[in-house]
């Protein structure tokens, strides 16, 4: 099947589910319209792609584009006033794709600059700590002239410029070591200096803002890339303990991340209070079966607190049951897996890293936000991707999907270099 046609299936989507609803009165016309506005980007990107013969991975943004519709659609259904600012993000981001694609040209330039993305990342989280405005708990968000937005998710970005032409330029050090400890081969302060700062600082101040669901993700990506680049068992082996004894130390200083702990360990407790939430979510998810009680028809939307943020999959799982939950799951899996394909076809290591980086953010932070929904993680608080309400994750994600279609139209366009042939597992 051609990717033209999955694009047409994705509009098949969009339109279907919106007619659905504005049929049932949830949706008005100004969503409509911004809807047209989406769907005309969609098809003129497709056209674009065409006529400059796009030679990257065909399957990547047909894929997340199926995603980002039942998003959409799903947002219209809970809360149509913020469908329409996400309709605009939604086109603001394609927009974006397309400009990393042409404008950048070359993704490799990006790794020239490891020390100057690691400073971005530091500056912006320090700014935000200062500076930031406080919303559920913890300091994530910025405001401008009446705009905010979170800094964090950009930090996204550049933390990942920087991990991957760090690794990629001591990857040698940090594979074989350098200093004798017993049977140990370390590297060196020197080597591995840079990298502990950076990932220090970064969890320090995202502790210090209390925001540990994106420290968990940052986390969780400084250790698996580490450990795809390098091959070695023992930066898992020290990474599992520090885990342990920072998330118990998390649990005693801050007196929310002791409530969301207690509120996944039985929620039932408190019901109608701490674990309203969570309770609630389940409901809906148990109530949703097999195909769901159809679209606009599930209570979740108007019962879950946050429908349109954190448990967006609640109300996914209820209106089209545990098989549409699991396409959803599908899909996210499916961009993934491609990330990961993009990774071994690069040109070069710096690509690789940076593609398998990429691979590992947006697999990590699905399974944490749903492990959260359903109850096998404490709730964490950070968006789904490209599905879950918020501008800031949509552009970001986009530009991120675009990084990733950069290296593979390169890959495309050039011969395999030596470097390719050194693999790593995945």
């Amino acid at each position: 099947m051609g990717y033209g046609v999955l694009r047409f299936l994705n509009l098949m989507i969009l339109w279907v589910g919106l007619g659905v609803l504005y049929l049932e009165g949830r949706a008005d016309r100004s969503v409509l319209w911004q809807a047209v506005i989406f769907s005309v980007l969609l098809l003129l990107g497709l056209i674009i792609e065409k006529i400059t013969d796009y030679q990257g991975d065909p399957l990547l943004l047909a894929t997340v584009q199926t995603i980002v519709v039942i998003g959409l659609v799903f947002l219209t259904r809970i809360r149509p006033a913020s469908a329409m600012r996400q309709f605009w993000w939604a086109s603001i981001g394609l927009i974006a794709f397309y400009f990393i694609i042409w404008g950048l040209k070359d993704y490799r330039k990006l790794g020239r600059y490891q020390y100057l993305w690691g400073l971005a990342s530091v500056i912006m989280l320090l700014l935000t700590l200062v500076f930031g405005v406080t919303a559920g708990g913890a300091t994530s968000w910025l405001s401008i002239g009446g705009f905010s937005f979170e800094p964090e998710e950009l930090v996204k970005i550049t933390l990942l410029l920087f991990l991957a032409s760090y690794l990629d330029e001591h990857e040698e050090i940090l594979r074989v070591g350098t200093v004798q400890v017993g049977r140990l081969s370390l590297p060196d302060g020197r080597t591995l200096g840079p990298f502990l700062i950076m990932s220090g600082f970064s969890l320090g101040l995202l502790a210090a803002q209390k925001s540990l669901g994106t420290a968990l993700v940052f986390y969780s990506l400084f250790v698996l890339l580490l450990y795809v680049v390098t091959e070695r068992p023992l930066y898992l082996g020290i990474s599992l303990p520090v885990l342990g004894v920072t998330g118990v130390m998390g649990y005693f200083l801050f007196h929310h991340v002791r409530v969301r702990v207690s509120t996944w360990l039985n929620p039932w407790i408190d019901s109608s209070g701490g674990g309203y939430q969570i309770a609630q979510s389940l409901f809906a998810i148990g109530g949703g079966g097999i195909m769901g009680v159809g679209l606009g028809n599930g209570i979740g939307a108007f019962q879950v607190p946050a429908a349109s943020t954190d448990f967006i999959f609640a109300v996914i799982a209820e209106e089209i049951g545990f098989a549409g939950a699991m396409a959803v799951l599908l899909l996210f899996l499916i961009v993934v897996l491609r990330a990961f394909r993009v990774s071994m076809r690069a040109v070069d290591r710096f690509g690789q890293i940076l593609a398998a980086g990429i691979g590992i953010l947006i697999g990590t932070e699905t399974l944490i936000i749903l492990a959260g929904v359903t109850k096998l993680l404490p709730l964490t608080g950070i968006p789904l991707p490209w599905v879950s309400y918020g501008g800031s994750s949509m552009l970001v994600h986009f530009l991120l999907l675009g990084i990733l279609a950069n290296i593979s139209q390169v890959s495309a366009d050039r011969p395999a270099s030596k470097s390719k042939e050194r693999g790593y597992a995945l």
